[in-house]
């Protein structure tokens, strides 16, 4: 009995042959499309649904029609916000939230018909370009599931949970842009000999993100109509007044030269509104919003540079600039406190991409103005470089830049990111680029707060022509936040657009930049300190020492407050003056710093990183 042990862990560990892996999954698939319903479901070409779906507190109807050629269309309205997108072989559009359509992203094409090669297992049966491969069994829903993976010869991974009694389908984990979900599906009803599920619940790491559909009525093989998936004519939200073409310059605050703030007014109130391109729908403050009187609904996740915030949803949300207003619109309702306190600057409204859509949008850095345009009435500067502009997921666009000499990348265009550059983990980790270059840490985020990330220079960046050097950038890491993703490779922001005149058209995909020969001979602004402080009522409170900084070899602690900088007090408004800038004075020069107990400390500013 003693050689028992052995044996059996020398039969565990015999390889088992690939023709017999190979058999078993063979096996495995046929059981599973004789489940659906053998040569019925094979003989499947189109479905076509309605129901009732709800997702983050919001109910709503649902209609769905999709092709075994690949075409898709799938509505839903929740009443603040309806979603619609259709896919063809020319491409697709999609309704953002305030309803204007814009051109769906080769990525979300690409999603949808990899989702229709896995409803109607033409995936599973080896065509639409798949290739299968059986995984390690895995425990979901209180049982035990054989996993077959599909891919499709990009990144993303789609794996089909199985029982392996009967093929029974129990739902897909599914890979997209590096974000995981659970597709579960049930309540399985045979409809023309095809077995249906009438329910599908998508399950994220966000119960505010889950979705839950559950069909009412369902037809197969019905012919879909060429009508189905026509682009629908665009909804005007944005218009001129006293029949005018555009809005003539207008003055902005260039605040800290890495926001741009617009005066305003938000359903007739007078404000400003941060311009911000990455952002995929406007934000409004939930505390403006209350003082607005806006009608919020649900509770989504929103996420950010800095990681996931709660949002609500809001309509009826007008926008004056000069002469152009936006009507209609519906918003983000998001508590931005912390963001407007990080800045130094009140955050009332963050206007996103509904005022690039439709318009040209020319923003003259270097003379702090802005103008409106449409796009019929708009003559580009002739000096003006034009950059494609490309369509990433959730609409926004990406434009591409090179880093020290390397194939052009895919980066974020990003109005509302004050920095230089940050690049996501999925480049930067196969790039090496951080291997043998001096780094430290920063914070860095808005929406979703501050997180620690790895910051250093990189010798160069080509954008436009352009060459910059010695450029600031954060290594961002792979929290759940915007830089997740693996289709974009990093966010560009105004610490480099800024050196432009700069103007977008969305219309034909297109950035024009005219470069400011002052601005782009100017240095990018480095901290050299290593204290990371945020204003707080009249002081600055530390919230990170940077390794290897002046302030952590002479001892600097995080939470230590600052009330004085060379003698001159912490105002309210520190944020906007000169003062605020003292950690990017030259290296060499020594600050005197003011603690709250009244003590000085003298700091000499180097670089770092």
């Amino acid at each position: 009995m003693r050689f028992l042990l052995p044996v059996l862990l020398a039969l565990i560990l015999l390889p088992v042959p690939a023709a017999a892996k190979a058999d078993a999954l063979e096996s495995l698939l046929a059981r599973h499309l004789a489940w659906r319903g053998g040569d019925a479901f094979t003989r499947l070409e189109s479905v076509h649904a309605r129901g009732k779906t709800s997702t983050g507190g919001l109910q709503g109807t649902m209609e769905s029609w999709s092709h075994r050629d690949g075409r898709v269309r799938r509505d839903a309205d929740y009443g603040v916000v309806r979603e619609s997108m259709a896919i063809t072989s020319e491409g697709g559009w999609k309704l953002n939230p305030s309803g204007q359509v814009e051109d769906a992203s080769p990525t979300d094409a690409r999603d949808a018909r990899h989702r229709v090669a896995l409803d109607f297992a033409t995936a599973l049966r080896g065509s639409a370009g798949a290739k299968l491969v059986p995984q390690p069994d895995a425990p979901r829903d209180g049982r035990t599931w054989k996993v077959v993976r599909v891919t499709f010869g990009d990144e993303d991974l789609y794996d089909v949970f199985l029982d392996e009694a009967s093929g029974a389908l129990h739902g897909l984990r599914i890979r997209e842009d590096n974000v995981t979900r659970f597709v579960r599906l049930g309540d399985w009803r045979q409809v023309q000999g095809v077995r249906m599920p009438f329910l599908e619940e998508e399950l994220t790491d966000n119960p505010d993100s889950d979705a839950r559909t559950v069909v009412e009525t369902l037809e197969l093989n019905v012919p879909l109509a060429p009508a189905v998936f026509e682009r629908p004519e665009d909804v005007r939200k944005a218009t001129f007044a006293n029949g005018r073409h555009g809005t003539g310059l207008m003055p902005f605050e260039f605040f800290n030269e890495n926001r741009v703030y617009i005066p305003a007014k938000v359903n007739g109130q007078a404000t400003q509104v941060l311009l911000d391109s990455g952002a995929a729908m406007t934000v409004v403050d939930a505390a403006y919003a209350r003082e607005l009187g806006l009608k919020t609904q649900g509770q989504v996740a929103a996420v950010g540079s800095g990681g996931q915030a709660q949002a609500q949803f809001a309509g009826g949300v007008d926008i004056t600039l000069g002469e152009l207003r936006l009507t209609g619109l519906t918003v983000a309702v998001i508590d931005l406190a912390e963001v407007a306190r990080q800045i130094g600057h009140p955050l009332p409204v963050i206007l996103g991409k509904e005022a690039f859509n439709q318009l040209v949008v020319d923003v003259d850095f270097p003379h702090r103005r802005i103008a409106f345009h449409e796009p019929s009435h708009f003559k580009a500067p002739p000096r003006a470089v034009r950059v494609p502009l490309v369509e990433s997921a959730g609409g926004q666009r990406a434009v591409q830049l090179s880093i020290e000499g390397r194939p052009a990348i895919p980066v974020l265009f990003d109005v509302g990111n004050g920095g230089a550059l940050s690049l996501f983990p999925a480049y930067w980790q196969q790039a090496g680029l951080l291997q043998g270059r001096r780094g430290s840490k920063t914070l860095s985020g808005a929406v979703g707060g501050l997180r620690e990330r790895d910051v250093a220079t990189l010798k160069s960046i080509q954008f436009a022509g352009v060459t910059l050097r010695d450029v600031p950038t954060v290594f961002d890491d792979a929290g759940n936040s915007i830089s997740t993703s693996d289709r974009l490779s990093g966010n560009l922001g105004l610490a480099v657009l800024g050196r432009f005149r700069m103007i977008t058209d969305y219309a034909t995909d297109t950035l024009m930049l005219v470069p400011d020969a002052r601005a782009l001979r100017q240095p990018f602004r480095k901290d050299r300190s290593g204290l990371i402080a945020l204003p707080t009522e009249g002081r600055l409170v530390v919230k990170l020492v940077a390794p290897g900084s002046p302030a952590a070899t002479t001892g600097w602690k995080v939470d230590e407050e600052i009330i004085a900088i060379d003698g001159k007090p912490i105002g309210p408004d520190y944020a906007s003056t000169e003062l605020a800038r003292w950690r990017y004075r030259p290296a060499g020069q020594t600050v005197v710093l003011t603690l709250k107990d009244g003590s000085k400390r003298r700091l000499t500013l180097r670089d770092y990183y």
